[in-house]
């Protein structure tokens, strides 16, 4: 037993890494936050890992974000908000076992009741998912430990899903810091809603962990949407986003947020092609992404507007003063003073309005 316990190693210390295994190519995800280990039969529930080789979705997956930090010898390894020793009160130990490409192999393993079960991937064949096993042998047990670097191809980026207008959105939650590395990234809150108008915020500097955001893209994929991961950021406390880590529908494992579009809003395309937050046809919140929740008598599309948008937006459904006779809303002008002016409001009205800025169908109007 002595023989098959060297001493650890130490990677490259405390930091943001991705897991890959040698002979299948597929990479850790976690999907869950449950598990269980078996202290007298030594057996596992790992079903929270997941095992996938498609690098093109894996670099986009902030599931794959794992943080080592070594604990006496041994290692905890977080993600999605939860981590090992929390999952099962036990810390994972990692032993060198050779290179190849370049690049340290590694066996992870816990010893329990005086018994050794090695991690690893339980799946044989060249598909895309597998699943984590305490039951494989050889090659099968074997790990790459990668750090997650900005610049090289273990990055993390963000992949685009809503196309407003030309330009690329897409939300984003995860447990984990970051900011921009790819030039034309930003992030943005929400810090005010009311009724069908929500007011977005940009986020200076780096987003902290636990905060979900609206991510305006570069470009379609991952690789044009690189973060840089880590790093320090303050939360927000007006934000109004909610987010969710996990999608999960394994029996015994479900995990997941369930959609209602009565008091629910997600990223999406609004009807005029801008982008908003809309009514979806889905079930439940994707992992790792952001919604807004809404009172019940929300419309179907909350719009985004800016600051000045907004303050007007409230002030003409809140308007103190009314001129003219009330008709159909939509061709009515609202201003800054909180003054509603119907459509069918004469000249002489109109005329004897304070200067200041009006809109008309979506159209600014500066009365001087």
């Amino acid at each position: 037993m002595a023989a098959a316990m060297p001493a650890m190693a130490d990677l490259n210390g405390e930091g943001y890494y991705r897991v890959e295994n040698y002979k299948t190519e597929r990479w850790v995800s976690v999907i869950d936050y449950r598990g269980r280990i078996d202290l007298g039969s030594t057996s596992a529930d790992l079903q929270a890992i997941k095992l996938q080789k498609n690098f093109d979705v894996v670099s986009g997956d902030a599931a794959s974000v794992l943080y080592v930090k070594p604990v006496s010898g041994e290692y905890d390894i977080t993600a999605q908000g939860t981590g090992i020793y929390e999952i099962i009160d036990h810390y994972l130990r990692l032993r060198e076992v050779g290179s190849a490409n370049g690049q340290t192999l590694y066996k992870a393993y816990g010893t329990y009741n005086g018994a050794t079960r090695y991690l690893g991937d339980g799946t044989v064949g060249n598909r895309d998912l597998g699943g984590m096993s305490t039951a494989t042998t050889g090659d099968y047990q074997k790990w790459y430990i990668k750090p997650i670097t900005s610049d090289g191809e273990n990055f993390f980026g963000v992949q685009s899903t809503v196309d407003a207008n030309g330009a690329l959105y897409a939300s984003l939650y995860t447990s984990f810091p970051y900011s921009a590395y790819s030039d034309g990234v930003k992030f943005y809150y929400v810090n005010r809603t009311f009724l069908g108008a929500a007011e977005l915020k940009e986020v200076d500097g780096t987003v902290a962990e636990s905060t979900p955001v609206i991510v305006k893209c570069a470009g379609v994929n991952p690789s044009d949407n690189r973060l840089y991961v880590g790093g320090s950021g303050i939360s927000m406390s007006d934000n109004c986003l909610s987010g969710t880590y996990f999608n999960c529908d394994k029996g015994g494992h479900e995990n997941f947020t369930t959609y209602d579009p009565k008091t629910m809003r997600v990223p999406g395309r609004c009807a005029d092609g801008s982008f908003g937050f809309i009514t979806a046809d889905i079930e439940t919140i994707p992992a790792n992404t952001a919604y807004l929740k809404v009172t019940p008598d929300a419309p179907s599309e909350v719009k985004i507007m800016s600051t000045e948008e907004f303050d007007l937006y409230y002030k003409y459904h809140t308007a103190v003063e009314s001129v003219g006779v009330d008709s159909d809303e939509s061709s009515d002008v609202y201003s800054a003073t909180g003054i509603l002016l119907h459509k069918n409001a004469t000249p002489e009205q109109i005329n004897s309005l304070p200067a200041g800025l009006y809109i008309i169908g979506g159209k600014k109007i500066l009365k001087r």
